[in-house]
């Protein structure tokens, strides 16, 4: 499962629900059909059935069998999860930042700086947060650093501008 946002309660009378993405800009949400909710430890499918952007931050969704603002009320705080089968594939030179978070990270020289555990965007690019036991390096992705992803190895290749490791 991938999360990919949460209710934050109903919108209207009629079983509608406010949702925050994870990541706004995202569009897989408008791909599925099918979506995951996790509250108090217990996960139900839901087919999607509608979704509208409200404002930057905040989508209007229906489930098929949340009829009125009660049902809706009671999703309020509720995990929204995606089978990350029913994810479309990437397109060239994109990827999900699950695929990448976890992945060694290794220089072009062979040697190994740490493990991706977290990104965040700037604005301008993606940025992997690199750790090892010693220390954390910001490494932007961008072409002239990142050098090869080979997810399913688990293993990422840059190579390093100057100053990236100082």
């Amino acid at each position: 499962m991938l999360r990919v946002g949460r209710i934050t309660g109903a919108h209207g009378l009629k079983g509608a629900l406010r949702l925050r993405p994870d990541n706004p800009d995202s569009e897989t949400l408008e791909q599925v059909a099918r979506v995951f909710l996790e509250r108090a430890g217990e996960v139900r499918e839901f087919r999607l059935t509608a979704m509208a952007r409200l404002n930057a931050t905040t989508r209007r969704i229906t489930l098929e069998g949340v009829t009125d603002v009660n049902a809706a009320e009671s999703l309020k705080g509720a995990v929204v999860m995606i089978a990350t089968e029913d994810v479309p594939a990437a397109k060239p030179g994109e990827f999900y930042y699950y695929e990448a978070i976890g992945c060694e990270v290794f220089l072009t020289d062979g040697s190994r700086l740490g493990t991706i555990e977290e990104i965040f965007s700037n604005g301008a690019q993606d940025i992997w947060v690199v750790r090892d036991s010693e220390r954390e390096v910001l490494v932007p992705v961008i072409e002239d650093v990142v050098k090869a992803m080979d997810f399913a190895a688990r293993r990422v290749t840059i190579e390093p501008i100057p100053g990236l490791l100082d």
